[in-house]
């Protein structure tokens, strides 16, 4: 493990993102729907449109990310 990191942090730039704390907050929160929706899912077959809010808005928070630590503005969603 700790070559991986070594070589993960000689091979590659070291990118610093503003606000992480917000964005990690912020997935904490969608995680925690993610995992009540799935859960009511297994009991309740109605919740399809929950799930794929969900899915929706993990999407666009993993985009926002990506766009923070200088990747492609219209990430793939």
């Amino acid at each position: 493990m700790t070559e991986f990191v070594i070589r993960a942090i000689k091979d590659n730039p070291i990118t610093v993102v503003e606000n992480v704390g917000e964005i990690l907050t912020e997935l904490k929160r969608q995680d925690n729907n993610l995992n009540q929706a799935v859960r009511n899912y297994y009991c309740d077959n109605n919740t399809r449109a929950e799930l794929l809010s969900c899915v929706q808005a993990l999407r666009q928070t993993y985009k926002s990310i990506v766009v923070a630590m200088g990747g492609m503005s219209n990430a793939a969603t």
